[in-house]
């Protein structure tokens, strides 16, 4: 029997012998950072001058932990060798990012029938502030 694989081909972690995959749970949203993530990624962008609320940051370092982290690694940090190195990301292409996400790019499959916009929104909160460290 074939072991199961992530979305970007790799095992899950911990390998076969660590049983079946458990589901993780989803945390309510906070109202405040709801009404942010609502508008559109280029007007998030000019409303906070670029910058993102800590909320934001958060939430996307959570999601980006439960979706992103297997293949673009823990905190953004992989050889970028076999995947694209999100540390070195334009932070001026929300769009970019955004349709990166929505569409797949390269090995990269589609997450348009896995994540909300809002999802996507705070993944770019994380990512586009370099993981918080460029706010």
């Amino acid at each position: 029997m074939t072991p199961p694989r992530s979305a970007c081909g790799a095992p899950p972690q911990g390998g076969a012998a660590s049983g079946p995959a458990k589901p993780v749970p989803r945390r309510p949203l906070g109202s405040a950072f709801v009404l942010l993530t609502l508008l559109p990624l280029s007007t998030l962008a000019q409303a906070t001058g670029g910058r993102f609320e800590p909320a934001q940051i958060d939430a996307g370092r959570e999601q980006y932990n439960r979706t992103c982290a297997q293949c673009h690694g823990r905190n953004m940090v992989n050889a970028g060798t076999t995947v694209y190195d999100l540390r070195k990301f334009p932070v001026d292409q929300p769009e970019r990012f955004h349709q990166s996400v929505t569409n797949g790019k390269g090995n990269m499959p589609s997450f348009k029938d896995a994540l909300t916009p809002e999802q996507v929104a705070v993944l770019w909160a994380f990512v586009g502030s370099r993981g918080g460290k460029e706010n």
